[in-house]
């Protein structure tokens, strides 16, 4: 089924995010709003046809259709059409690389150091994400970069950051300070983490979080060899054969301060991971004290 654009509401935004253009459409101005603010990094996409359109409109009964593509689905609101949208865009990005590869791990800068924080999925790179925002460091993806092979540049791509329940109670104690409104803890973007208009770096700090949470948080320096091996099981199959994504993550850690972390209390954890990676870039970063959309 495709989804039915209303000729005299509907208006469109093109996007190019790292080769891969789209055009979206839709008639929500909240819609609107929202991917340009996700997006807000890519609006001028090299020249030539978008490669796919992306749509966001209401269909009978106040449910949402999504489509990109010839993929799609029906949504129960607005904010979860564009969860699914979003991360379909994220997939699609991803599988149009052709020299790049997927790390799953968080992006966060201090100055010109590039923190590239990895580990599976529930380890807490998001919550901690937005904790290292409080702390002065801007967080330009919380799930996933791609790493070019040619110069070892990360690409982070912009997510909205996923927080459950939990991580909104614990980001609270640690005095992060969201917009009043509940709905606005879903959409939180990299525009509001200070990553939108972050330069192309290799990593120079590699975090591997592993291991089950302590009462005290530690981070202790590993091996170039482990951290690349840990990298290699966060990275999913894209254009490049076994061998040449293991030279690239081999040459990607080679210039890189390599570290396990152990997470603790969010607090303890954040501050001992600020310090890491802040390191002398400390005069070069204003605090985020508070989150506001």
């Amino acid at each position: 089924m495709t989804a039915v654009l209303h000729a005299e509401t509907a208006r469109q935004d093109v996007f190019g995010v790292y080769d891969f253009s789209f055009r979206f459409l839709s008639s929500s101005d909240d819609a609107r709003r929202s991917m340009r603010k996700l997006y807000a990094p890519f609006g001028r996409p090299a020249s030539g046809k978008p490669a796919l359109n992306a749509v966001i409109e209401v269909e009978a009964g106040g449910k949402y259709r999504w489509q990109l593509g010839l993929a799609g689905g029906t949504a129960p609101d607005l904010h979860a059409a564009l969860w699914s949208l979003e991360a379909a865009l994220c997939e699609t990005v991803i599988r149009s690389q052709r020299s790049r590869i997927a790390v799953h791990g968080a992006a966060v800068y201090a100055g010109q150091t590039l923190a590239l924080i990895a580990g599976c999925s529930g380890a807490g790179k998001s919550t901690l994400s937005l904790a290292l925002a409080k702390r002065g460091l801007a967080v330009a993806t919380d799930d996933v970069a791609l790493v070019d092979a040619g110069t070892l540049d990360v690409l982070p791509i912009p997510r909205y950051v996923h927080l459950d329940e939990n991580s909104v109670s614990l980001l609270h104690a640690d005095g992060f300070q969201f917009a009043q409104a509940r709905e606005h803890h879903r959409h939180i973007t990299p525009a509001d983490l200070g990553g939108a208009a972050t330069q192309l770096l290799p990593a120079s700090v590699l975090i591997f979080m592993a291991g089950a949470r302590r009462e005290r948080p530690r981070i202790a320096p590993i091996s170039q060899a482990q951290v690349a091996a840990h990298l290699l099981s966060q990275t999913g199959q894209g254009p490049l054969t076994n061998l040449e994504t293991v030279a690239v993550l081999t040459s990607m850690v080679s210039g890189a301060a390599c570290y396990a972390l152990t997470a603790g209390p969010l607090t303890a954890t954040a501050d001992l991971v600020a310090d890491v990676v802040l390191g002398g870039n400390k005069g070069n970063c204003t605090v985020r004290r508070e989150y506001q959309q």
